[in-house]
Parts: C-alpha cells; structure tokens; sequence
C-alpha cells in the first residue's frame, strides 16, 4: 500500500475497477490508493486530470 502512494506522487494511479465509466472519449474513474480523478491513457496507464483539461484525441 505505501508503495502504491508513493506511485500516485509520480502521477501513477490504479482506478477502482468497479468506478470505471467510458465518458465517450476516455475511460475515467478514481484511484483506489489516493483518491485523485483519474482518466486512461491511449497507450494504457492512469493520469491524474482535471475538468478543464482538453480530451485525449490521438497519441496525446
């Protein structure tokens, strides 16, 4: 469990897999170990976003 926080420091999240929602650009949900809005990467990993941030189109 610590080492999992200390990934979310470095923008490393794991989501709560039952709160993942497809939100018609990305799939979105929470981090199980900090709690941050998280949303999926193309390429695959979890970054922490905000609402004001553009939507992930291409290789972003």
């Amino acid at each position: 469990m610590a080492f999992a926080r200390f990934l979310c420091l470095f923008d490393r999240h794991r989501p709560v897999r039952e709160g993942v929602e497809w939100n018609g650009v990305a799939f979105v949900g929470t981090c199980k170990h900090c709690g941050a809005a998280i949303r999926r990467r193309e390429g695959g990993g979890w970054r922490r976003f905000t609402r004001e941030d553009p939507p992930i189109f291409g290789n972003q």
